[in-house]
């Protein structure tokens, strides 16, 4: 009889260093597989719900239109009295108008439109709200609070929210102080010389847009977070501004500091503040005025810069309520065709 001290021992065998090296070699592959697929998954679905915002704000300017025949101006005028600057003054963006059609209806009631937005009767309640349908998720620095100090109206710690798509303002900007109510003499002279959809005194219906409303764009992403100057001082969600509430084509899209041979900044992607652009590869979402969803890429045909370094587009000449397209200095490309309302071009549906 064996003993149980004396009977043979079984020696277990463990992986060797190779063996673990190259087990761990085909774990990193694999993950360096999966890892783009997974990322390209994730931006699919924040690209879907970029699409779903700007259909959702395309369908609310309907809804809009639908009641008042027009769709929303760019800016609001008040009389209110509690402004640094004389009455009546720029007051408030197109996005606290469309509050009430994108399921917003208790924020669109809190405002008092007959003050301005930073009169502190709406500044402590309407101002510090973030809004979904105005944020591309793509967009990741748009979502941020930063607390800014308004002149003139007593508020020097108002939190700041922001928002990454403007209103299509056509092939230029105008903008003026208002100076004669109700008439508004200066404000109409340079929305009669504006050739977008949403830009300051505009009063636009479908009836307006001769180009037809499958061409002719709506709103356009310019996300906030490529914005080269000054982040904090625009797309403000409530801003009137051009480049807080409207964005024009008088850039193109994605007009980086390299593309356009301007003197590169601390970051090659950064684009001008009024410029269309994303975080999509390869172009931006855009909403046109039917209510549709296309996106626009990088590479549709535009005019060409003028060189002198701003990313502008060479054939917009003029100044401010007189701007003007020099045809001696080249043809309007798709891009800015999409953008103007009336202006007449040929567009073919491959070409954007």
């Amino acid at each position: 009889m064996v003993s149980p001290s004396s009977s043979p021992r079984r020696r277990t065998r463990g992986f060797t260093l190779i063996e673990l090296l190259v087990v761990i070699a085909i774990i990193a592959v694999l993950i360096a597989l999966l890892l783009p697929a997974v990322q390209a998954a994730r931006e699919a679905a924040r690209r879907a719900q970029c699409v779903n915002n700007l259909k959702q704000l395309a369908l609310a300017m309907h809804n809009y239109h639908d009641q008042h025949n027009v769709f929303i101006t760019a800016e609001g005028w008040s009389m209110d009295s509690n402004t640094p600057s004389n009455p009546p003054r720029r007051c408030w963006g197109h996005r606290l108008p469309i509050l009430q059609f994108i399921e917003q209806g208790p924020l669109y009631n809190a405002m008092n439109f007959s003050v301005c937005v930073w009169n502190p009767a709406n500044a402590t309640t309407v101002v510090d709200n973030s809004i979904n349908t105005f944020l591309c998720p793509s967009d990741g620095k748009v979502s941020i609070r930063i607390v800014q100090n308004i002149g003139g109206f007593g508020i020097t710690t108002l939190g700041m929210r922001y928002a990454s798509y403007g209103g299509n303002a056509g092939t230029w900007f105008n903008l003026t102080t208002p100076i004669d109510w109700p008439a508004l003499t200066n404000v109409k002279a340079g929305a009669a010389n504006s050739n977008g959809v949403m830009f300051q005194g505009s009063n636009v219906g479908i009836a307006n847009i001769t180009d037809g409303t499958s061409n002719t764009l709506m709103f356009i992403e310019w996300a906030y977070g490529k914005a080269r100057d000054y982040q904090d001082q625009w797309k403000w969600w409530v801003g009137y501004n051009p480049a807080d509430s409207t964005v024009t084509t008088e850039y193109p899209i994605n007009p980086t500091d390299a593309k356009c041979g301007r003197s590169v900044g601390i970051n090659t992607s950064y684009t001008d503040q009024d410029a269309a652009g994303s975080f999509h590869t390869g172009g931006a979402n855009t909403a046109m005025c039917d209510g549709s969803v296309r996106f626009l890429k990088d590479t549709i045909n535009t005019t060409a810069f003028n060189g002198n370094g701003d990313c502008k587009i060479n054939n917009v000449v003029g100044s401010n309520n007189n701007w003007t397209f020099d045809a001696t200095k080249g043809p309007v490309g798709v891009y800015q065709a999409l953008s103007t309302r009336n202006g007449g071009e040929v567009i073919s549906a491959d070409s954007f």
